[in-house]
C-alpha cells in the first residue's frame, strides 16, 4: 500500500484536494467536520510534498516522470516532478495549510453560515489542486485547463465574501480573466499548429527544429502566452482587476490569491517560456528584454499606486503588483542567479503577502477599521497580530535576516551578472519605495498616540497561522536551505534547454 501511494504520489498530492472538494458539501451541516477533513487533506498535502522534494533532492536532477493511465508521452498525458514540481509543491503546501487554518472558527463574519462556509473551502481545495497540477503537468492543454479552473475558483473565493462590491470585483476580475484565458489558448493553439504536439518536451524538441520556418507564428504564439499571463498574473498594466479583487475577497481568500493563486500562473509561464522556447529562442525573440521593462516599469508603478492608498488591503494588493515585477524582471535575466532569485522570491512572496493579508483580516475583523489612518495604536491592541505584519512587511523591503534578502540578492547578481545597470537601481528603489508604503503602517500602530478603538489579538488557531507564517518568513532568510537548493537546481535545469 505504502509502496502503491509512493509510486503514484506525483497524481495523488493533484487529485486528493480535488476528490475531498468534491465530496464536501455533502457535510455543510457539519463544520467542524469539513474543517477538520480541509486540514487534514492540507496537512497530507505537505507531508507528500515534502517526501516528493526530498526524492527529487536525492534524485540530483533526474525527475520523476508520472504516465497517466500508463500511456507515455506524447499520446498520453505526462507529470513531471522536477526541481521546479517539487519547489512550487512544497509551497502550495506549506501556504495554502496555515491560511486554511486561520479560517477555523472565523469565516462567519465575512462568509456567512455553515454552507457558505463548506462552499468557500470546497473552491479552496479546488484551488489548491489545480497549482498543485501546475506544478507537475508538462502538457500545454492541461495547462490551459488548469488555467481555467483555476480562474473559475479565484472568482467563486471573491464573490465569497458579503461585501456588495464582492460581485462587482468578481465579474470584473471574470470578464479580464476570460480574455487572457483566450489568448492562452490561442498562443497553445499556434504552438499545437506547427508542432503536432502538446507535451512540452516534443513540442520544444519540434520547435527547436523548425522555428526558423515559421518566425512570425512563433512570434505571434510568445505574444498572445505573455499577454494572456500577464493578464492573469496581474502585470501592470494588465492589473486592473487585482486591487479590487484581493481587497474585496475575504481574507484568507485574499491571502491564497496573492500569495499563491496568482504564482501559479507565473510558474506556468516559466515552464512554457524555458521548456518549451528555451533560451536561446527567448532571447533570438528578445523576449528578455521585454520581460525585463515591463517588470522594472511594475515595480515602479505598483509601488508607487500602493503610496497613494489608504485602506490598508488595496495598499497591500497593490503591493502584489510590484512584487509581480520583480518576477518577470527576474525571468528576463536569463542566467542563474537571475532566475534562482526569481523562484526564491515567489516563494518568499507567497509566505510573506498570506501572512500580510491574514494580519490585516485580523485587525478589520477586530477594530472594524479598513483604513491604515485610523489604525492609531493598535499594535498594543494586536501584539501578536501586528508583530506577525512587522516581520512580513521587513521581510518585503528585503531587510536582511528575513526571507525577501535573499530572493533580491541573487536578482541584484542575475541583473549584474546580465550587465544591465539600470534592473540593480530598479530593484533598489523598489526595496525604499517598499519601506515608504509599509513603514508608515508600522509607525501607526505602534508609535502613534493611541486612541480608544476596540480590538484584540484573534483566536488560537489564527495566531497559528500568524505565527507560521511569521516564522516561515525568518527561517527562510536565516536558513533557506532546501528552498534555496530546489530553487538553484530548477533555473539550472531551465537554462539547459537551449
Amino acid at each position: 500500500m505504502t509502496a502503491t501511494i509512493i509510486s503514484n504520489l506525483p497524481v495523488f498530492v493533484v487529485i486528493t484536494p480535488l476528490f475531498v472538494a468534491f465530496i464536501l458539501s455533502t457535510f455543510a451541516r457539519r463544520i467542524r467536520l469539513v474543517e477538520s477533513l480541509v486540514i487534514t487533506v492540507l496537512a497530507l498535502g505537505v507531508l507528500g510534498a515534502g517526501y516528493l522534494a526530498s526524492l527529487v533532492l536525492m534524485r540530483n536532477g533526474i525527475p520523476i516522470i508520472y504516465s497517466m493511465g500508463g500511456w507515455p508521452a506524447p499520446w498520453g498525458i505526462e507529470l513531471v516532478a522536477g526541481s521546479l514540481s517539487a519547489f512550487f509543491l512544497l509551497l502550495v503546501a506549506g501556504v495554502s495549510l496555515p491560511v486554511a487554518l486561520f479560517t477555523v472558527d472565523n469565516m462567519t463574519h465575512e462568509v456567512g453560515g455553515s454552507v457558505r462556509t463548506t462552499r468557500f473551502y470546497v473552491l479552496y481545495l479546488l484551488l489548491a489542486g489545480t497549482l498543485a497540477g501546475m506544478a507537475v503537468t508538462n502538457d500545454l492543454f492541461n495547462v490551459f485547463v488548469l488555467v481555467e479552473v483555476a480562474t473559475l475558483s479565484c472568482c467563486g473565493l471573491v464573490s465569497a465574501c458579503k461585501h456588495p462590491r464582492a460581485a462587482e470585483a468578481s465579474f470584473n476580475y471574470l470578464i479580464l480573466a476570460t480574455l487572457g484565458s483566450a489568448l492562452i489558448l490561442g498562443g497553445i493553439g499556434f504552438l499545437y499548429i506547427i508542432t503536432g504536439h502538446l507535451n512540452m518536451g516534443f513540442a520544444s524538441m519540434e520547435l527547436s527544429r523548425i522555428w526558423q520556418d515559421y518566425p512570425h507564428v512563433v512570434w505571434i504564439a510568445a505574444g498572445f502566452l505573455l499577454v494572456g499571463f500577464g493578464v492573469k498574473s496581474a502585470l501592470f498594466p494588465l492589473h486592473v482587476w487585482l486591487p479590487d479583487a484581493h481587497s474585496t475577497a475575504p481574507s484568507p481568500a485574499s491571502a491564497i490569491l496573492s500569495g499563491l493563486a496568482v504564482k501559479g500562473y507565473m510558474i506556468c509561464l516559466i515552464k512554457v517560456l524555458y521548456n518549451l522556447f528555451g533560451s536561446t529562442l527567448i532571447q533570438k525573440f528578445a523576449l528578455h528584454r521585454i520581460l525585463a521593462l515591463l517588470g522594472m516599469v511594475a515595480i515602479i508603478a505598483g509601488s508607487l499606486f500602493a503610496l497613494a492608498q489608504d485602506e490598508l488591503k488595496r495598499r497591500l494588493a497593490f503591493s502584489t503588483v510590484a512584487q509581480v515585477g520583480y518576477v518577470f524582471l527576474g525571468l528576463g535575466q536569463v542566467n542563474a542567479q537571475g532566475l534562482t532569485g526569481t523562484l526564491f522570491h515567489i516563494a518568499s512572496h507567497a509566505v510573506i503577502k498570506s501572512g500580510l493579508f491574514l494580519a490585516a483580516g485580523a485587525i478589520i475583523a477586530a477594530t472594524g477599521k479598513t483604513r491604515i489612518s485610523e489604525m492609531v495604536g493598535i499594535g498594543r491592541k494586536m501584539p501578536i497580530t501586528m508583530a506577525a505584519f512587522t516581520i512580513g512587511s521587513l521581510g518585503m523591503v528585503g531587510i536582511p535576516l528575513f526571507s525577501g534578502f535573499i530572493g533580491k540578492w541573487h536578482l541584484l547578481s542575475g541583473s549584474l551578472t546580465a550587465g544591465s545597470t539600470l534592473a540593480p537601481l530598479v530593484i533598489v528603489i523598489g526595496s525604499v519605495l517598499a519601506a515608504a508604503y509599509l513603514f508608515p503602517i508600522i509607525r501607526t500602530a505602534y508609535f502613534e498616540p493611541a486612541q480608544a478603538i476596540d480590538g484584540q489579538d484573534p483566536g488560537v488557531p489564527q495566531r497559528i497561522a500568524l505565527i507560521l507564517l511569521a516564522a516561515g518568513v525568518v527561517i527562510l532568510g536565516v536558513a533557506p536551505g532546501p528552498f534555496l537548493e530546489l530553487a538553484g537546481r530548477a533555473a539550472v535545469e531551465l537554462l539547459a534547454l537551449k
